[in-house]
């Protein structure tokens, strides 16, 4: 389908994304003591119900219903709020449950790994190897939004730096912060010292992060902002037999968000992400999720897409039915194609 071009548009710009999100309260019923055990069950039914009061709330924000919106907030507020819906997905993504979606993008990244693995045991060996020209690679720089736990598969001993934030922290090791309110990374601000002259990520996962957020435009602006946030690619950096990976965006999304929308499919998300200066490089769908990964090309400062560098003006990609049919969902991705 080809993508309309972008008018003038008075809505102002989302800028941060708490106001979806539902209260976050720690009830007898939500401390993550007594419900570490929950069955698998029971956390698919919490996270599910989660997910449709948190649609209901943002329809009702959107149309100002004050009275539904006291009635949904009262509702999530009794299912133990996000901290509950915090420890369901955290189960849910457990080792024991297979759920670590973090596993697919060590997949993925095999290869570039594997270098920095060469690497750290060619510097903790005391043989002096011959000098080459090209130096090897420093550790994966990462950052992970929306971080439930800091043990998953991303922690790789000197291979990895990972960068783990969310809007409400669920423990210690996770910075409490909303990704849209972030500063962009410089050497003055970036936490990550150790690299200092060198300041953005190798790395930056979104992993079911995307379908959380309640307004389609808010989703369109927090992919946009993803590319503000990598590192400046180097020539020396492409040491891997992998090709060029780096830097990339690892996307995963609920299957029928791509599968069975009325407003999104992969070829439609493809375009999308193209005209932000993505290019996919591995994707996947399982039985309930769909994985992806973008090498970001767009070398403008501040994630300007090489669409806007070459015509002048930025693609907008707005709600419109592309896949019709009575039982589809209404997921949906808005790029105003604004600045």
């Amino acid at each position: 389908m080809a993508p309309s071009r972008s008018k003038s548009k008075s809505k102002p710009k989302i800028t941060s994304l708490k106001s979806g999100r539902p209260p976050s309260l720690l009830t007898s019923t939500s401390n993550p003591s007594t419900t570490s055990s929950q069955s698998a069950k029971h956390t698919r039914t919490l996270i599910r119900q989660h997910h449709t009061l948190q649609k209901r709330l943002s329809h009702a924000r959107s149309i100002n219903d004050t009275s539904l919106i006291a009635d949904l907030e009262s509702q999530l507020a009794a299912t133990g709020g996000l901290k509950s819906y915090q420890v369901a997905s955290t189960i849910g993504q457990s080792k024991t449950r297979g759920g670590d979606s973090s596993r697919v993008l060590v997949e993925w990244l095999h290869d570039e790994i594997q270098i920095r693995r060469k690497r750290s045991h060619s510097e903790s060996t005391t043989t002096t190897t011959t000098t080459t020209n090209s130096s090897p690679p420093p550790p994966l720089k990462i950052l992970e939004i929306g971080a439930l736990s800091t043990s998953n598969a991303l922690n790789i001993a000197n291979v990895t730096r990972v960068r783990r934030i969310d809007l409400r922290s669920s423990g210690p090791g996770i910075e409490e912060i909303d990704f849209m309110a972030l500063p962009l990374p410089t050497s003055s601000t970036d936490p990550q010292s150790w690299d200092y002259d060198r300041p953005g990520y190798d790395v930056v996962s979104l992993s079911l992060v995307l379908n959380y957020v309640p307004d389609a435009q808010a989703r369109g602006e927090m992919l946009r902002q993803t590319t503000r946030f990598f590192r400046k690619a180097e020539s020396s950096d492409r040491t891997s037999t992998s090709g060029m990976k780096l830097p990339c965006l690892f996307l995963v999304l609920p299957g029928a968000c791509v599968h069975n929308s009325r407003y999104l499919t992969v070829g439609h998300l493809t375009d999308m992400m193209n005209s932000l200066g993505y290019c996919l490089l591995n994707d996947k769908t399982t039985a309930k999720l769909y994985y992806s990964l973008w090498r970001w090309d767009g070398r403008h400062p501040l994630g300007e897409s090489r669409s806007r560098q070459q015509s002048g003006s930025r693609v907008a990609f707005r709600k419109r039915e592309i896949n019709p049919g009575a039982t589809r969902n209404n997921f949906c991705i808005v790029l105003d194609g604004q600045d």
